[in-house]
């Protein structure tokens, strides 16, 4: 069982990365990206219950409740604050999901601090077996955000590893240079 602090840090990535993936959806009118975040929300519903389990758990050891409880009540608080965002961003994503497009003005408005751009490593793609580091994946400028293998997210050193078939990568960059990465993963 993860601790309450590794599972407070998931929360965490996993709330930015919802959130990220639920705005590109809508902006750049992509169905993956807004699948992708129903699948990020999924994981941030499964760390939201072991949140309280591991909660539980820390509640049974304490020494001084009086003190000990309330503070253990703000961390289950935090669990169901990352929930809410995560049911927030099905709004956002529904709207791609449905096929009916952002309002030109939903793009005017908040624009895009970064193109994603969500990759599948093929079966034939020369990307099997090397690293995004070995790849020069940051002279374009391009920040990956995470690899999902076998439905694992990874998170953690990205750039060191190796990746193999079917590996999922999530970059952001602009969207010139998302073309040029792109052209990496062929």
């Amino acid at each position: 069982m993860k601790t309450v602090k590794e599972i407070l840090y998931e929360l965490k990535m996993f709330s930015e990365l919802v959130v990220t993936l639920g705005y590109a959806a809508i902006l750049q009118n992509d169905v993956d990206l807004a699948v992708e975040a129903t699948h990020i929300k999924d994981k941030i519903r499964s760390l939201s219950y072991d949140m309280r389990i591991s909660t539980i758990y820390a509640a049974k050891t304490a020494r001084n409740s009086h003190t000990e409880i309330p503070q253990l009540a703000s961390l289950l608080q935090v669990g169901v604050a990352a929930k809410e965002i995560s049911d927030g961003i099905d709004d956002l994503v529904d709207i791609v999901i449905r096929g009916g497009g952002a309002h030109p003005i939903l793009r005017s408005v908040y624009g895009m601090e970064g193109y994603i751009l969500r990759i599948e490593v093929k079966k034939v793609s020369k990307a099997i077996g090397k690293t995004l580091k070995a790849l020069n994946i940051e002279k374009l400028e391009i920040v990956p955000l995470f690899i999902k293998r076998n439905n694992e997210y990874l998170l953690e050193e990205i750039n060191k590893i190796t990746l193999k078939e079917r590996d999922i990568i999530l970059l952001r960059g602009s969207e010139e240079k998302s073309a040029q990465a792109k052209a990496l993963f062929q």
